[in-house]
């Protein structure tokens, strides 16, 4: 994708706040966007948004999607109790595309899930809310930004911090020059994850359609400690904690430094604080991106520690200028210092709060802020979302380039026009997928 065309893309940002101030009327007929929901464990991502959803004015939860019969059960139960409806159960997306009642698809199903998941609801003519990360590798990725202007299609990735009111104020005055030129952001995520063990092939409960549950990605015999939530850690499923969670702040670092593809990646770290185990990602890394113009990033990832991290939370960025330093952190506060360190301002939003150690519903009240976006993006028909296709794509992609700089132990070099790997960059061999025979995506 070119510059020029990514940053059409990504003035969608710009429309956020007239399109979430379009209330009036939402719960007339005409108004009302019937939802489905992919992935709804009661302990999972997915659950949280559809609760979310269910509250929103004019919002039906059509659709509870899942290959875990529990779970559908669950769902249906919960949609039922908040609402008063019950909505149908379905285990295949395929199924529930063909409904032509369902107007959007929120995806919160495993990573090697998302991107297909999505290009599928794109190309039924819905709108598809997806979990970051957006993709499950760099290829995936492009093809969902050439989907998404193909169809026109109205497309958001769950990076809820874009819509939190604070952070957007706050990142325009650093673009208007409130600490100077920013040239510099470290961001970091800890958390303590208990090892996974060593998995046993056996057989595949009944409540679980397997073959489902995989589908776009080659198929694996099963074993007892991939379903639910460990698949993360897999390298044929997940993205590990890099693309689990440092998504959400490598994209406001890269926001705020007006930033855009990289030139160089590095990344280093490794499985430190727990041998042993089927773990295969990573549970510590250390990655850093170089980008035109005299900016850099960092971000580091302790999946097995939490002791004292970073300014006292477990996630967060700081961004530093050439005049002070903002420091963003995931209670919806910023913070701005002087160059020697004195605090001198805090902005922040009374009214919402967020929990970075709940891995469900870590933004708690930006979710719903988020989603009344996307709904309304829908009611209006206008795909500028608060986070688009190229926004997604570009900040997800960060995220799979420090993967492969791990897994390749080399540095990873990039055409900063395009975001693809530069000539004789090593990676080439991780940028796409073989995905199971049937399952392959095409634009």
């Amino acid at each position: 994708m070119k510059r020029r065309d990514f940053m059409k893309t990504a003035l969608g940002t710009a429309a956020v706040a007239s399109v979430a101030s379009g209330t009036l009327g939402q719960d007339a007929p005409s108004n009302r966007v019937r939802v489905a929901v992919m992935g709804c464990h009661a302990k999972g991502r997915g659950f949280s948004l559809m609760k979310t959803l269910a509250g929103l004015p004019g919002v039906e939860i059509a659709t509870v999607c899942d290959v875990d019969a529990r779970a559908l059960d669950d769902a249906a139960a919960e949609v039922l109790k908040r609402t008063q409806k019950t909505p149908k159960k379905e285990k295949d997306l395929r199924r529930v595309l063909e409904d032509k009642e369902v107007d959007a698809v929120v995806c919160a199903a495993p990573d090697h899930w998302h991107a297909p998941a999505a290009l599928m609801t794109m190309q039924a003519g819905k709108a598809i809310y997806v979990e970051k990360p957006v993709s499950y590798n760099p290829r995936e990725g492009e093809m969902l930004v050439e989907a998404a202007d193909k169809y026109r299609a109205v497309f958001q990735m769950g990076s809820q911090r874009r819509s939190s009111t604070v952070y957007q104020q706050v990142i325009k005055e650093v673009h208007g020059g409130l600490i100077g030129a920013p040239r510099f952001a470290r961001c970091w995520y800890a958390t303590q994850r208990a090892p996974i063990g060593k998995g046993n092939k056996v057989a595949v409960p009944e409540w679980l359609d397997w073959d489902l549950w995989q589908g776009p990605a080659p198929r694996r015999a099963y074993q007892d400690n991939v379903v639910h939530y460990t698949w993360h850690w897999f390298h044929h499923w997940g993205t590990g904690e890099c693309g689990n969670n440092a998504t959400h702040y490598v994209d406001i670092a890269r926001w705020a430094l007006n930033a855009t593809f990289p030139t160089r990646v590095t990344c280093g770290g490794g499985r430190l604080f727990h041998e042993g185990d089927d773990w295969e990602w990573f549970d510590t890394q250390a990655a850093t991106f170089e980008f035109p113009g005299n900016r850099f990033m960092t971000w580091e990832g302790l999946t097995s520690v939490r002791a004292r991290p970073y300014e006292g939370f477990s996630t967060g960025c700081m961004i530093y200028g050439l005049k002070g330093a903002v420091l963003f952190t995931p209670n919806n506060v910023c913070t701005l210092f002087d160059p020697s360190g004195k605090e001198l301002k805090k902005w922040t939003a009374k009214d919402v709060v967020g929990d970075a150690t709940n891995r469900t519903d870590p933004t708690q009240g930006l979710d719903a802020t988020h989603l009344s976006n996307f709904v309304n993006c829908i009611r209006e028909k206008n795909p500028a979302t608060a986070a688009p296709a190229g926004i997604a794509h570009t900040s997800t992609l960060l995220t799979h380039l420090a993967n492969i700089a791990h897994r390749t132990g080399e540095t990873v070099k990039v055409n900063p026009e395009t975001g693809r790997l530069a000539a004789g960059s090593p990676g080439a061999e991780l940028w796409a997928r073989e995905y199971e025979k049937g399952w392959e995506m095409r634009v």
